[in-house]
């Protein structure tokens, strides 16, 4: 493999990201629409990413993925996620949004849902080093934004290789790399291997950014005490709970008050109100996120069993006031967390990540099937099937 030079040997400088060790927003099939990116960036997120794209659908012109591009103007730095079954595919794909208003390209090459894997893409590219290193160079020269991959550190746990993998990316010139710490073949019971993701980051140059059951800043500060890296990512810990990117870049629990929670809520509604508009469509993209928001607080149940069926965002305001009321009436001020923080003997605090999977309870029990969102008559993906569970 040819060695690439790196056009942004800083790429977080070239970004304008002043944080020595950054904490993204990962991107999120059927969440990391523009109003939700905007409520992350507010609460600390450095860089967000839109979900992942198709590479053939980009191509093909697919009005639906093409509107997943829409950005807000008032967004802060914000990327690209591509995937494809070819390197030139994604190449191309690459070279269609050169133009738009997006600071960084990243390469998804983690994605375990099975139509993915089985079309050639996602972490089906981990299987050939070859195809990484060609898929990666092929991006690299169709674009001059910063550019990243996003692996896993392995197809299974009988070919883990993400050493080999990494070496590949940074050969064929990505200026940073994201790795989650599990195997494609691993389910989110799995703990990810922090002692594999220390491995890669001692055996390349450029920047690491780790990834997997990041739900707290004592998950962040156990990663970095292990690894070492440049920086980290958040998936599953932000939804419903934006307030984790100022947890770890503060290290230290953020709970917010009752006052503070409905603010933000408040802001999301808006923000999706002036992303979608009023028809009921908006209100589906919406009550997903409301099943988040709303875990933790007492007679939460009842609320999400009635939002999760409304089609209308004045209803679902209508009914959040009501909710912010009843908690003030009962001198509630702040939520459980909603993860299951617990203590043990010993004082420590884990994260039961286990016990209840947010994207996962959405996608099986709430909105599948629902009708997809969209803004200025133009679809966008809002709600994906268990299938499509990333």
């Amino acid at each position: 493999m040819e060695k690439h030079d790196n056009l942004y040997p800083k790429p977080f400088e070239k970004l304008g990201i002043e944080a020595s060790e950054p904490v993204m927003l990962a991107p999120l099939a059927g969440v990391s629409d523009a109003p939700f990116r905007r409520i992350c960036q507010m609460h600390g997120a450095d860089l967000t990413f839109v979900e992942m794209l198709s590479a053939t659908a980009l191509i093909h012109k697919n009005k639906k993925t093409h509107a997943m591009l829409h950005r807000d103007p008032a967004e802060d730095v914000c990327g690209v996620q591509l995937t494809g079954r070819f390197a030139q595919e994604v190449g191309e794909a690459t070279a269609l949004i050169e133009d738009k208003t997006f600071e960084a390209v990243d390469i998804n090459m983690g994605c375990p849902v099975r139509k993915v894997v089985g079309s050639g893409s996602g972490s089906a590219i981990l299987k050939d080093v070859d195809r990484v290193y060609e898929t990666v160079s092929t991006v690299r020269a169709a674009t001059q934004k910063v550019l990243s991959a996003k692996i896993r550190i392995g197809w299974d746990r009988s070919s883990i290789n993400s050493v080999e993998v990494g070496k590949a990316i940074e050969a064929a010139g990505a200026d940073y790399m994201v790795v989650h710490g599990r195997c494609r073949s691993d389910t989110y019971q799995t703990p990810v291997d922090l002692e594999e993701i220390a491995r890669l980051k001692a055996a390349v140059s450029i920047p690491v950014i780790g990834n997997g059951n990041l739900f707290s800043h004592r998950d962040a500060e156990q990663m970095q005490t292990v690894c070492k890296l440049d920086g980290l990512m958040v998936s599953r810990g932000a939804l419903g709970n934006p307030w984790v990117f100022r947890s770890i870049k503060e290290n230290k629990s953020v709970h917010p008050s009752l006052s503070d929670w409905m603010d933000t809520v408040t802001k999301h509604v808006e923000l999706q109100r002036a992303t979608y508009g009023t028809e009921p469509r908006a209100a589906v993209c919406m009550r997903k996120h409301m099943l988040w928001y709303t875990k933790g607080w007492p007679g939460a149940k009842k609320v999400r069993e009635k939002m999760a069926v409304m089609y209308s965002l004045d209803d679902i305001c209508q009914m959040l006031e009501g909710f912010y009321k009843e908690l003030t009436a009962a001198g509630v001020e702040r939520r459980d967390p909603p993860y299951g923080e617990q203590g043990d003997q010993a004082g420590r605090f884990s994260w039961d990540t286990a016990s209840w999977d947010p994207k996962f309870d959405m996608d099986r029990k709430q909105d599948r099937g629902a009708p997809t969102p969209h803004y200025e008559g133009a679809p966008v993906s809002s709600v994906v099937g268990k299938e499509d569970y990333i």
